[in-house]
């Protein structure tokens, strides 16, 4: 039995992947904003799981979530993090979207989860790996001119780069922790139901997805620390001078 520990799960991609790894029998932490926001968690049936509050826009909550996990009873090890807690607020053009739009977006999806890690890694708790939620959206060189994503782009862009020195710094002081970057494919959530221009190809289920990411992420070691991995398995652009699947 593995320990997971699953930073945004109140819905959607994170409810799912608690879902799916009670069902294998793991133990899971789940993280939601507030409480309240945990009817969908405390609705799954079985399974070993701890429900704890992490509002990743606030560092008085990330700071109190992590003295709170410190106290769970027999916790010697978190094998996998997921950090999935993400905002979309749509449209968000380069031309038109609101300074405050562009702070929302990256607040929840570029600094939150960084400052999250790095307080996680700051803990007495060994930790195996902690993958964070990409997009395809975020790559420079393979550019996907959606219209109406440029903030949402532009913070996982910023996450994407923020991550990859976060792996670089860990393995210079040695550390064992493994860093990922994960697409988790054009999944059917709340956040896709949006009327976006043009149509999107590809869409599957959340169940889909997480059972690909699963797979990947238990298959990562530190050897794969700071690459970019989609939820088939498929790496990011390869740079071979690097010896890495940067995220460029």
């Amino acid at each position: 039995m593995s320990t997971w520990l699953i930073v945004g799960a109140s819905r959607d991609i994170g409810l799912e992947f608690v879902r799916q790894l009670q069902a294998r029998g793991n133990q899971v932490i789940a993280t939601v904003r507030t409480v309240d926001s945990a009817r969908q968690l405390w609705a799954l049936p079985g399974g070993t799981r701890t429900i704890l509050e992490c509002d990743v826009t606030s560092e008085q909550s990330i700071n109190g979530f992590t003295s709170e996990l410190c106290q769970v009873p027999h916790l010697k090890k978190i094998d996998y993090v997921v950090l999935n807690a993400g905002v979309l607020i749509y449209p968000n053009k380069a031309t038109e979207a609101s300074y405050q739009n562009f702070l929302d977006h990256f607040r929840t999806n570029a600094i939150g989860p960084i400052i999250v890690a790095q307080k996680l890694l700051q803990t007495p708790i060994p930790i195996g790996s902690i993958t964070f939620m990409s997009c395809d959206l975020s790559s420079a060189s393979q550019f996907r001119a959606f219209d109406g994503f440029a903030a949402f782009s532009a913070s996982k862009a910023a996450l994407n780069q923020a991550l990859r020195h976060m792996a670089a710094e860990l393995k210079r002081m040695g550390g064992s922790t493994t860093i990922l970057a994960m697409h988790p494919g054009e999944v059917a959530t709340d956040m896709a139901r949006i009327h976006a221009e043009g149509e999107v190809d590809g869409i599957i289920t959340p169940e889909k997805s997480i059972y690909g990411m699963i797979r990947v992420i238990t298959e990562k070691t530190i050897a794969d620390t700071g690459t970019f991995w989609t939820w088939e398995g498929r790496a990011s652009v390869q740079i071979s001078t690097l010896e890495s699947n940067l995220i460029i």
